[in-house]
Formats: C-alpha cells, structure tokens, sequence
C-alpha cells in the first residue's frame, strides 16, 4: 500500500465553525437520511475502473444501522447494507477517491478522511469540511475573511473519544473536534509536551480503556500517549518505525500493525519488537481482535491469527482464495471481513470464506 502527500487547494468551508481552545465537548451535527435511489446499486463490490488494477479496500466500519463502510485507495467508498453495494466517489462530493479513514459519530454522522481533506454525508452526497482555525500562531493560508485555513490536509485517522470529542490525525498536526469548532491540539495552553513532539502524519489514533490517547505517528516520533496532562513519547521511532494501526486487545495489551519491523506488543511496561520473529521484517498493513480473542493480521506468508498460545497462517489450500489477504473489519456479528488486490472482498464466518467480489 503506498501512502502519499497531495498539495492542491481546499474546498470552501459548507459550515460555520467557531474556533475554541480545548478538546471538550459534544458532537450535535444533524444527519440526514440518504436517499440512494439515484446511485448504482449492485449485488457485488466490482472490479476497479481506473489504470490500478491492484487497488486494494482499506480501513472499514459498521454502522449503527448495521451497514458496512469500505475506503478503497483510489476507487471510492462503498456501503453495504446486506443485499447490495453502493458506490460513493467524487461524483458524489468527496474530495478524493483514496480513503484512509471512515467514523460514524455518537449523533449518526458518517465522516471520511481523504487524500485531499475531510468530508461529511449529508443525504445522498458528501460534503468538503475545511478544519478552519482561527489561529495566528499556526503555518496555515489566511483567506479574504482573515480566517486562517489549513492547506489542503490528508486525514489519516478519525477517533471519537468518551467525552465525544472527535480526533483527527492529519499531515501537519493532529486537531479536536468539539460539536461546534476545530482546534488544534498542541495549541492547548495546559498541555505538557516535554518531548516536543509534532504529531505530523499520524495514521492511527486509539483511545485506551485507561482514557489515554495513543499516537502512532510515521515522520520519526513514534509512538506517544496523552494521559490528560502530559503527552509522552512511549516507543521511540526507531523501535517501532512506520505504525499504520494500533489495537487494544481483552487484556489491556496494545497491538502495533507497524510497516517494517513486524507485529508489537506492549504489555504496560515493556514493548516487544517483532514478537512473532517474521524473517522477512516486511511488518503488516492493519491488526484486529475477533469475538474470540485471537488477533489477525497479514503476513508475507498468508493470513495469520494468534490465538494467545501460537500463530498461526492459513495458507490457500486451508480455505482462503488468495495470499495477500489483509483483515480489514469485524463486525457484529463476528464475521471477519479481508481484502486483496484488485477490490477483492470476502468475509469469512469462521469456517468459509465467502467472495464479495466481481
């Protein structure tokens, strides 16, 4: 999967936003009902359209009516509902066909980040949300109105803590969302921030059970935490290299899908690099906890699952179709959901993997 940074101009603000200092607060926007009649519908997710025939579908979600969200990189977002897939793209407002991140908020919004910025469904489209701020003391682009707005920002991570307060994991910083306006979190005037840390192409935002805030961050900072006060760096980048997602798992232990040095583990005290002694240190895309416990992730050897004693690989002849498998959703009812090249889905059952795909 290759990750990039666009530079083109932003949308123009479709809400207003007034700027606050903090983190806090409540998510209100209204969500609206989305009106597919108009979309194509079709009984399987289809093959890509563009010159990449090995798109692959990325970070994924389920919604609170039960409807499952798919970001590929390059061909869109599709929503199943059980039945059908429905393909949403830049025909339907969003402003890039390469999605790293979806959330659906306490209140029913469904937001996706892009390569080219933050959009929110509203009815059968997606609209552009510019992360406007209204701070002199940050490098952004300052508009005819005196507002200062981010350049065009790629979104890499979405996370919606207890308080309601929505996260967002950005190419130049990490900003807060508070139900009314965006601030940018390294500007809190009580943040202790002895590291001097960035938070600049952050791809994976968790918060733990504990309440902390967990950073994975890909420029050279690492793996931080923010435990309210104080945000510290926890594994130093040259430990953990480039994490593209961090879990926590039934006993408290943080998960690391990192890039180049394998799957890690830290247990509250102490980080293990490459746990599962992967020869080719190639690392994995993403990491997910089933129903039962065992943590899935890609392997250059297959799909792989460890069930708290050993790891374990399924290779084709065990049942899966392809190799490059790599777990992309669980949902509620405990299915596993994989992707592989060419927007190829399946969703395994437990015991049968079944094919989504055209």
């Amino acid at each position: 999967m290759t990750k990039y940074y666009p530079n083109k101009p932003i949308y123009s603000l479709l809400i207003t936003l007034i700027f606050l200092t903090s983190c806090n607060g409540q998510v209100k926007p209204v969500m609206q009902k989305v009106n597919e009649n108009t979309l194509g519908r079709q009984a399987k997710i289809p093959k890509p359209t563009g010159t990449n025939m090995d798109v692959r579908l990325g970070y994924s979600i389920e919604d609170t009516d039960g409807n499952l969200w798919f970001g590929s990189y390059g061909e869109g977002l599709f929503k199943y509902d059980g039945k059908l897939f429905v393909h949403f793209g830049m025909e339907q407002g969003l402003s890039s066909n390469t999605i790293y991140s979806i959330l659906q908020d306490n209140t029913g919004n469904v937001w996706v980040g892009t390569s080219k910025g933050l959009n929110m469904l509203d009815g059968n489209k997606f609209v552009s949300i510019p992360i406007v701020l209204s701070n002199n003391n940050a490098s952004y682009l300052k508009n005819s109105n005196n507002d200062i707005t981010p350049t065009e920002n790629a979104v890499w991570s979405m996370m919606q803590d207890k308080s309601g307060t929505i996260w967002f994991g950005t190419d130049d910083a990490v900003y807060c969302y508070d139900g009314k306006a965006f601030s940018r979190f390294l500007d809190n005037q009580f943040l202790i921030n002895n590291d001097s840390l960035q938070l600049k192409g952050i791809f994976s935002i968790l918060e733990a059970k504990n309440g902390n805030i967990w950073f994975a961050e890909c420029a050279g900072e690492g793996v931080s935490s923010f435990n309210g006060k104080t945000l510290s760096t926890i594994i130093p980048y040259k430990e953990i290299g480039r994490t593209d997602r961090i879990i926590e798992d039934k006993q408290n232990n943080l998960w690391f899908a990192t890039a180049f040095k394998g799957i890690g583990k830290y247990d509250g005290k102490t980080y293990t690099q490459n746990i599962f002694r992967d020869q080719d240190l190639n690392g994995s895309y993403n990491i997910l906890e089933d129903a039962n416990g065992n943590i899935w992730f890609d392997t250059q050897d297959g799909l792989g699952f460890y069930d708290g004693k050993k790891l374990n690989i399924l290779a084709e002849k065990e049942g899966t179709v392809v190799k490059d498998f790599i777990p992309i959703l669980l949902d509620k009812a405990g299915n596993l959901w994989f992707s592989s090249k060419g927007i190829k889905l399946y969703k395994y059952d437990g015991k049968t993997f079944t094919n989504y795909s055209e």
